[in-house]
C-alpha cells in the first residue's frame, strides 16, 4: 500500500468517525429540544436507526447506490457489500458512504418526535436507507469504471459535492411527509393560526448536540474529497464561515425582531449554513460561503413561518427548514457563487442554475413521494400515530414503560385527579420528585380539611336554596341545568331530578313565538345573555306548556376549570297585569286628552268666526251710528263679544297647558319695554274706575332678560286686571324688585298689590283651580270665569318661579310671582323712577292709525273663505282702504281663480287664505298654489287657536297668519308688511 493511499484511508477513516459522532450529536440535539417525558424515545430512535440504516445499506443501499448503473437509475451490483482487494479501499469509502446513509435517516427522527409510534418510525427509516436514499444518491454520485458519472443527473452536470440534496434534502423531504400524515402534536396549534410552542426540556443538551454537530461536519464536508489533498483546508473553512455566518444572522434577526431571544432559531439558523454550504463548499471562495450562510439562516426563519403559520406544520426540532429549505437553497447556490474553473466545460452558471433547480426538484418529488406513499399505505393497515392517551403521558412510558420517580408522582396525582385520595405520594429526601412527592402529601392533607369545610358549607348552602322561594337555578356554559331549588320546583311544576343535565331552554325558550330567531346550537340561551349583569324581562315555560312573564337576574362565576351561571326566576305575571292595566288607563286618559283639545279647536273655530263678522260689523256700525242709544247698544255688542273671546282664549290656554302643549319660547327682551306695555295698557282700565295705578321699583333690574315675553305680559296683564276689577278706590301698586342677584339663579320678584276686597283665608286655598272664584257673590258682581288665576300659576311655573298670594278681607290683596331672568353676565343693571313709565305709557297709549293707502291701495285681493259673513266683512275692510276684492267660495275655486289670474298676466298681490272649508281646505289649497309654482303672497285665516297652528300654515306654504276674530289693524298691518317688498321690487 502506497503512502498516499494510507494517508488517504487515515484521512477518510477519521472523517467517518466524525460523522458517526453526528449520531450523537443528533441525539442529544433532538432529545433537549423535545418534551422530558419523549426524550429516552428519541434517544432510542437515534440508536436503532442507525442499527437498521447500517444493515440494510450494507445488504441493498450500497449495491442501489454504487453499483453498475442500469440506463443511469438504479444500480445493480454490489448488494450484500463484500470487498477482496488487498488495500480495502473500497471498504474505507463503505464506511464512509455508510455513516452518511444513516445521517439521512436521523434527520427525519427529531422532526416526528413525540406522537410517532417506534415500530412505525422503524418502517420509515428503513424505507428511508434502504430506497430513497441510495435511489436519488445514485442519481447524483454514481461513477462508472472510468470514474465518470453513471447516475442520469450526473451526467446532465448536477453538483452536490457533499451532499446538500442528496443526504440532508432527502432526510428532510421524507421528514415532511410524515409530519403531514401524523399530524401536529395534541395542543401544538391553537384556533386560527396561532401557534403554541411547547418548552425544550434540556437546552443545555441541545447545546452540546449543536456543538458534535458542528464538529462532526468538518468530517462530513472534509472527507468528502476521499483524499487529505489541499482542497481539504479551504472546504473546512468554508464550513466554519458559512455555519458562523447562518448563526449571526438567525441571532441579529432575534434581536431586532423579539424581546426574548430563541436559541433554537440561533442553532437552527446555523446549522442551516452548514447544510447549505455543504454543496458547494469545494468550489466557492471564503466570501462566499459567508454570504451562503447568511441567506440560508434567512430561507431557515422564512422556513419556519411558513411551514408553522399557514401549514400548521409541526416540525418538533425544525429538521424540515434546516435540512430541507436551506438544502435546496445551498444546492442552487453552487450555480451562483461556484468559480468558473470548476464548472463542468461547456456549461454555462444560467444552465448549472437550471440543471441544479431540476435536482432540487427531482429530490423532492421523489423523496416527498416515494415516503408519503409508504407511510399513507402503512397508516391505512397499522396506524403510525400514538393515542392521544399514549401522547398525554409521553412516548417514554408508553412506548418503552420507561418510569421514573417522576412517573409514578404524577400516577399519583393522576389518582387523585380521578377521585382515588386514598393514596400517597413517594417520600424520599434525596431526591427532586421526592421531596415534591412530601409537599404534594402536605397539600392533600390540607385540601381535605378545606374539603371538610367546603361540606359543610354546601349543607348550608343547600339548606338556603331550598327555603328560598323564588326560583334559582345553575346551568353550566353549554346551558345545562346543574342545579334546580324547591322554589323553581314550586314554579316550574318539574321536580329537581327531572331538570338536572336538561338544557335550560325547556324552561326559557331562546325567544318567544315570533320573536323566536335561529342561534347557533351549543350557545347560551341567547335571554340568559343578555340578563347577565342586570335584570330582564324573558317569558318562561312551565312544564304543562304554559308560559309566563318572568324576571332574570343571572351572574356568571368562574370556578376552578370552568364557568357557571346563576339565575333568579321571579313571576312577574301579577306585576305585568298591573301594568297593562295602567297602561290602559293611561290611554285611556290621553284618548280623553286628545279628544278634549280636539273638541275646544272645533268650538274655537265654530265660535270665532261667526264672531268675525260679530265684532267687524259691529265696529262698522259705531262709526255710522249717530244715536246715543245705538251707539251704547253697539258698545255692548262689542264688550260683550270680546269678553266671549277673552272667555275662549282663557279655556283654550288651560287646555293646552294641561295637555303640555304649549311650548315657551326663550329670548332676551328689554325689561323696560315689557313694563312700560303693561304699564300703559293697565293705566286705561284704572282711568276707566277712577284708581291711581302705581308702579314701583326696589333696587336696580337688569336691562334685559331671557323670558317668553308674551306669557309674562299675559300674567301680569291677568293680576293687574283682577286687582283692578276687585278695587273699587283706592290704587293699584306694579313693584318690581330683583332677587337673588348674587346667585347664579337671579330672578325677578313682581309683586301686585291692591287695597281692594280682599280674599278670605277659607277661599286662599281654591283660588287656583280652573273655574274658581272666592264665592257665588264675586261671580255675579265682578263676573268672570275663575280661569285667570288658574293659567297664571301654571305660567309662572313654566317660566321657573312661583306665584303667591297674602290678602286681608277689606283690606287688599298682594299677588307676588317670580321669573327667571336668564344670564345676566354682561348685563346692565337699571335704577328706574316711574315718571319715566308714565310717560312711555301715555305715548304707548295714543293710537297711531296705519297710513297704509300709499303701500296698499289699489291692490287685487283674492279672499278664500266659506263664511258669506266673514266675506262681506273683511271685503268692506279691504275695499275700504282702496284694493280691488274677488272672492271664492272654497279651496279649490281659490287655487284655480289663483292660477288663471297667474296665467292671465294679472295675478292677484294677495291671497286671504281661511283654513277649514267645505270641498277642499286652505292647506292643500295653499299646497297645491305653491307646487303650481305660485310665488305671491298668501295670509292665512283661521279660528283655529291651539299649538303648532301658526307653524302648520307656515309649512303648508303661507306668508303670514292672523286669526279669527279679524283685527283690521293686525291685519292691514301684516298685508302693508307684505306689500311693502313687492313695492320695493316694482321700483328696482
Amino acid at each position: 500500500m502506497s503512502y498516499e493511499l494510507t494517508t488517504n484511508t487515515i484521512w477518510v477513516l477519521i472523517c467517518t468517525s466524525l460523522v458517526f459522532l453526528m449520531q450523537a450529536g443528533f441525539c442529544c440535539l433532538e432529545s433537549g429540544l423535545s418534551r422530558s417525558k419523549n426524550s429516552i424515545n428519541v434517544a432510542t430512535k437515534n440508536v436503532v436507526d442507525f442499527f437498521i440504516g447500517s444493515l440494510l445499506f450494507w445488504l441493498f443501499g450500497y449495491g442501489l447506490m454504487f453499483g453498475e448503473s442500469f440506463q443511469g437509475l438504479i444500480g445493480t451490483t454490489g448488494f450484500a457489500f463484500a470487498d477482496n482487494s488487498t488495500t480495502h479501499w473500497a471498504t474505507v469509502v463503505f464506511l464512509f458512504q455508510l455513516v452518511f446513509c444513516s445521517t439521512a435517516m436521523t434527520i427525519s427522527s427529531g422532526a416526528v418526535a413525540e406522537r410517532m409510534r417506534f415500530r412505525s418510525y422503524v418502517i420509515l427509516a428503513c424505507a428511508i436507507g434502504a430506497v430513497a436514499y441510495p435511489v436519488f444518491g445514485h442519481w447524483v454520485w454514481a461513477r462508472d469504471a472510468a470514474g465518470a458519472p453513471a447516475g442520469w443527473l450526473g451526467k446532465l452536470g448536477f453538483m452536490d459535492f457533499a451532499g446538500s440534496s442528496v443526504v440532508h434534502s432527502v432526510g428532510a423531504w421524507s421528514a415532511l411527509a410524515a409530519v403531514l400524515i401524523l399530524g401536529p402534536r395534541t395542543g401544538r396549534f391553537g384556533a386560527g393560526a396561532d401557534k403554541s410552542r411547547f418548552s425544550a426540556s434540556n437546552l443545555p443538551l441541545a447545546a452540546l448536540g449543536f456543538l458534535i454537530l458542528w464538529f462532526g461536519w468538518f468530517g462530513f464536508n472534509g472527507g468528502s474529497t476521499l483524499a487529505l489533498n489541499g482542497q481539504v483546508p479551504s472546504i473546512i473553512l468554508n464550513t466554519i464561515l458559512a455555519g458562523i455566518a447562518g448563526g449571526v444572522f438567525a441571532l441579529l434577526w432575534e434581536m431586532f425582531s423579539s424581546k426574548q431571544i430563541s436559541v433554537e432559531n440561533i442553532f437552527n439558523g446555523s446549522l442551516a449554513g452548514l447544510v447549505a454550504v455543504t454543496a458547494g463548499c469545494n468550489v466557492i471562495s471564503y466570501p462566499s460561503a459567508i454570504l451562503i450562510g447568511l441567506i440560508a439562516g434567512a430561507v431557515m426563519l422564512g422556513a419556519t413561518y411558513l411551514l408553522e403559520k399557514y401549514m400548521r406544520v409541526d416540525d418538533v426540532v425544525g429538521a424540515i427548514p434546516v435540512h430541507g429549505f436551506a438544502g435546496v437553497w445551498g444546492t442552487l447556490a453552487v450555480a451562483l457563487f461556484a468559480e468558473m474553473e470548476h464548472i463542468p466545460h461547456g456549461i454555462t452558471r444560467m444552465h448549472l442554475l437550471g440543471i441544479q433547480a431540476l435536482g432540487t426538484a427531482v429530490c423532492f418529488v421523489w423523496s416527498f413521494g416515494f415516503i408519503w406513499v409508504c407511510m399513507w399505505t402503512l397508516n391505512r393497515f397499522l396506524p403510525i400515530r400514538v393515542s392521544a392517551g399514549d401522547e398525554k403521558i409521553g412516548l417514554n412510558v408508553a412506548e418503552h414503560g420507561a418510569s421514573t420517580e417522576l412517573h409514578s408522582l404524577l400516577e399519583t396525582m393522576i389518582a387523585h385527579e380521578k377521585g382515588d385520595s386514598s393514596s400517597r405520594a413517594e417520600v424520599d429526601d434525596f431526591t427532586e420528585a421526592g421531596i415534591v412527592g412530601y409537599q404534594y402529601n402536605r397539600v392533600l392533607d390540607a385540601q381535605e380539611v378545606l374539603l371538610s369545610d367546603v361540606k359543610d358549607r354546601e349543607l348550608r348552602y343547600r339548606s338556603i336554596m331550598d327555603n328560598v322561594m323564588d326560583a334559582i337555578i345553575t346551568i353550566n356554559l353549554e346551558g345545562r341545568i346543574e342545579e334546580f331549588n324547591l322554589g323553581a320546583e314550586h314554579l316550574f311544576g318539574y321536580l329537581n331530578h327531572e331538570v338536572i343535565g336538561q338544557n335550560i331552554n325547556l324552561l326559557i325558550p331562546p325567544l318567544h313565538q315570533n320573536l323566536q330567531h335561529k342561534y347557533s346550537e351549543g350557545d347560551l340561551n341567547p335571554q340568559l345573555v343578555r340578563a347577565i349583569g342586570s335584570r330582564q324581562e324573558i317569558v318562561a315555560q312551565r312544564q304543562d306548556g304554559s308560559t309566563f312573564p318572568a324576571e332574570l337576574a343571572v351572574s356568571s362565576v368562574v370556578l376552578a376549570d370552568r364557568e357557571i351561571f346563576t339565575g333568579i326566576i321571579q313571576d312577574i305575571s301579577e306585576r305585568k297585569e298591573y301594568e297593562r292595566s295602567l297602561n290602559e288607563a293611561r290611554k285611556r286618559a290621553e284618548a280623553a286628552s286628545d279628544a278634549k283639545s280636539e273638541f275646544l279647536a272645533n268650538m274655537s273655530h265654530e265660535i270665532r268666526t261667526p264672531m268675525t263678522a260679530i265684532l267687524g260689523f259691529t265696529d262698522i256700525l259705531l262709526g255710522n251710528l249717530k244715536e246715543k242709544e245705538d251707539i251704547e247698544a253697539a258698545h255692548i255688542v262689542k264688550r260683550n263679544g270680546e269678553y266671549l273671546i277673552g272667555v275662549i282664549n282663557d279655556i283654550l290656554d288651560l287646555s293646552k297647558i294641561e295637555a303640555r302643549k304649549i311650548e315657551l319660547e326663550q329670548v332676551r327682551v328689554d325689561t323696560q319695554e315689557i313694563v312700560r306695555d303693561i304699564a300703559a295698557l293697565m293705566q286705561v282700565k284704572a282711568d276707566l274706575k277712577q284708581l291711581k295705578l302705581k308702579i314701583e321699583f326696589e333696587n336696580p333690574i337688569p336691562e334685559t332678560i331671557v323670558t317668553d315675553p308674551t306669557r309674562l305680559r299675559q300674567v301680569l296683564i291677568n293680576l293687574l286686571g283682577n286687582a283692578i276689577k276687585f278695587t273699587e278706590t283706592g290704587y293699584v301698586k306694579l313693584r318690581i324688585q330683583t332677587i337673588n342677584l348674587e346667585d347664579s339663579c337671579a330672578q325677578l320678584r313682581f309683586d301686585v298689590i291692591d287695597s281692594g276686597i280682599g280674599i278670605s283665608e277659607a277661599a286662599l286655598t281654591q283660588i287656583y283651580q280652573p273655574f274658581t272664584q272666592a264665592d257665588n257673590s264675586t261671580t255675579r258682581k265682578y263676573g268672570g270665569t275663575g280661569l285667570g288665576l288658574a293659567i297664571s300659576k301654571r305660567l309662572v311655573e313654566m317660566l321657573g318661579g312661583q306665584i303667591q298670594v297674602s290678602s286681608k278681607v277689606g283690606v287688599g290683596s298682594t299677588f307676588t310671582i317670580t321669573v327667571n331672568t336668564g344670564s345676566l353676565e354682561g348685563v346692565r343693571l337699571l335704577q328706574l323712577d316711574e315718571s319715566s313709565f308714565r310717560k312711555a305709557a301715555e305715548e304707548q297709549n295714543q293710537e297711531h292709525p296705519i297710513e297704509s293707502g300709499g303701500s296698499v291701495a289699489s291692490r287685487r285681493v283674492l279672499i278664500v273663505e266659506d263664511g258669506l259673513d266673514n266675506q262681506r266683512l273683511i271685503s268692506f275692510l279691504l275695499k275700504k282702504e282702496g284694493m280691488e276684492v274677488e272672492l271664492a267660495d272654497n279651496g279649490k275655486l281659490g287655487s284655480e281663480q289663483a292660477l288663471a289670474a297667474q296665467e292671465a298676466g294679472n295675478p292677484y298681490d294677495f291671497v286671504l287664505m281661511d283654513m277649514q272649508m267645505p270641498v277642499m281646505d286652505g292647506y292643500t289649497a295653499t299646497r297645491k298654489l305653491r307646487e303650481a309654482g305660485y310665488k305671491h303672497p298668501i295670509i292665512a285665516l283661521t279660528a283655529h287657536a291651539m299649538k303648532n297652528d301658526m307653524e302648520k300654515c307656515l309649512n303648508a306654504g303661507c306668508d303670514a297668519y292672523a286669526t279669527k276674530p279679524v283685527n283690521k289693524q293686525k291685519l292691514l298691518e301684516t298685508i302693508s308688511h307684505l306689500a311693502a317688498p313687492q313695492a320695493s321690487e316694482q321700483a328696482d
